[in-house]
């Protein structure tokens, strides 16, 4: 039923996914319909448990009773994964992207076969075993939680730092890099889709993460807003216009090394006052075990900074300030006006958010308040949800 959609049922499907239940009389306003056509398109959709009709209310439009109508978002289950240099993080989630298990563990082996495996295992381990969430309780496992239900996982999306665009002529296999993996040109949508037995897509993480705002989260009805991930790596994403702004793969690594000061700290590649000498978790476990005089972790740099140690704030303050930088650069350039910040090093943001935001009016003509800066939580899972979502997208709108 899905694969036979026209677009403007599509489309209906992916408002009610985005903003929740609706009248037929707004849907039509929204989309621009006829209320007979709408009504042409939507009943076979009701008719196949496509989509489902709520209790009797009074459209807020008209005043007459309606019955608004939702997808039927618990019947459909999607399998996100996140893969790291070390883990493989995987969420089940429903239409919606709300979670309903979750797993993660070290990642075996790094050969692109055994990875693919190992993501089959963690799905079985969340569900009864045949790709449904059919297992009550724990699923075991670090951090494992279990999925409840008897729902097939209809479409899985893997997120690798890399590049996950296609460099193949039309019609031949999709190669990605990762190089955190050590992969090169892998055909990795194939073997996932072997191994986990159903249709996979993969994605550009940060991408993905993008998607997953701009559908369920911080980005939701904005049609234009950047993203920034701070971690081991350093990511930026765009949606403008409702729609992710295209990185060529040059582009992917270009923006951790834009310069922020001339004068400042040296990244590994050589670059000075670069966004990553600053702001990658690296950089700052080194500038601060320099003051130190010891290993130290990022973790503990953002502890000893929270608990006013002089070296650890020094580190934090001289970063969150060359984040407030490259913030007010991208809103400058770009003209959008939310800037949301995740990623595994995002704590730095709420530690040193005075210096984040003084750096930013200072760089936005002393205007405070031009850019709404949004900080997300340090969670992988949200990675993996990424994945999910782009599944689900690939899954409704029937392209990705």
């Amino acid at each position: 039923m899905w694969d036979a959609l026209p677009d403007a049922a599509r489309s209906i499907v992916k408002e009610l996914i985005i903003h929740g239940p609706q009248s037929r009389t707004a849907l039509a306003k929204t989309l621009h319909l006829s209320t007979g056509s709408l009504t042409r398109l939507t009943r076979p959709l009701v008719d196949a448990g496509l989509l489902v009709e709520g209790d009797v209310v009074h459209d807020p439009v008209n005043g007459r009773p309606t019955r608004p109508l939702d997808v039927a978002a618990s019947e459909h289950r999607f399998l996100g994964i996140k893969l790291t240099a070390d883990r493989i993080h995987t969420v089940i989630t429903d239409l919606r992207a709300g979670v309903v298990a979750a797993r993660d563990e070290p990642i075996t082996d790094h050969s692109p076969d055994a990875v693919c495996h190992q993501a089959r295992r963690l799905l079985d381990g969340l569900t009864d075993g045949t790709g449904g969430t059919g297992r009550a309780g724990g699923a075991g496992g670090a951090g494992g939680t279990g999925g409840t239900g008897g729902t097939q996982i209809v479409a899985a999306g893997v997120t690798i730092g890399g590049d996950a665009r296609s460099s193949a002529p039309v019609g031949r296999e999709r190669l990605i890099d990762a190089p955190f993996l050590g992969w090169r040109q892998v055909a990795l949508e194939p073997l996932m889709e072997q191994a986990l037995g159903r249709p996979c897509v993969v994605k550009n993480d940060v991408a993905a993460l993008a998607h997953q705002h701009h559908w369920f989260g911080a980005g939701r009805g904005l049609r234009d807003f950047a993203l920034v991930t701070i971690g081991a790596g350093i990511g930026y994403a765009l949606i403008v216009h409702d729609h992710l702004v295209a990185a060529a793969e040059a582009d992917l690594g270009m923006f951790a090394h834009l310069a922020l000061s001339p004068g400042g700290p040296m990244c590994t590649e050589g670059h000075r006052g670069c966004a990553s000498a600053y702001l990658s978790s690296d950089s700052i476990e080194i500038s601060a075990g320099l003051g130190l005089r010891r290993a130290v972790t990022y973790e503990e740099v953002m502890r000893g900074a929270a608990a006013g140690d002089q070296v650890c704030l020094g580190v934090v303050r001289e970063a969150a300030r060359a984040l407030g930088r490259l913030i007010a650069h991208i809103t400058t350039i770009s003209m959008v006006k939310t800037v949301i910040l995740a990623g595994e090093g995002v704590e730095l943001a709420r530690v040193g958010k005075d210096d984040l935001d003084a750096a930013l009016t200072a760089n936005r003509r002393g205007v405070p308040g031009s850019a709404e800066v949004v900080i997300e939580a340090d969670d992988f899972r949200e990675w993996a949800r990424g994945g999910a979502v782009v599944a689900i997208q690939s899954f409704v709108t029937g392209s990705d």
